[in-house]
């Protein structure tokens, strides 16, 4: 134990690191994320998520609407196509072990 200026400090206190600041930074930012998403106030680390949550719900409306935006017209054109989206998961398929191994080599 240490005694600084009528406290006492264990010596456990003493032991953190530069990266056991960063955690219980990074575990509280985002905890004021899920409370702010949670509650509706955005906050500085909740509006990006509540920007990509607005750009899922108007995909989902373009998706199951007429109304198209760029990013959803490759989506529309498969499920328009049943043949296209069937070629493009066998790709994807075909493409799967390829990765696997290559991601494997990397590790």
């Amino acid at each position: 134990t240490v005694y600084d200026d009528g406290t006492i400090f264990s010596a456990r206190v003493l032991d953190l690191t530069a990266d056991d600041i960063v955690d219980r930074f990074v575990t509280t930012s985002n905890d004021i994320c899920k409370i702010s998403l949670a509650i509706g106030y955005p906050t500085v680390v909740s509006v990006p998520h509540s920007v990509i949550n607005a750009f899922k719900n108007i995909f989902a409306i373009s998706i199951g609407s007429d109304y198209t935006i760029k990013e959803a017209e490759a989506m529309k054109e498969l499920l328009d196509n049943p043949e296209a989206l069937a070629a493009a998961q066998a790709a994807a398929a075909a493409a799967a072990p390829k990765a696997a191994e290559d991601a494997k080599k990397a590790a």
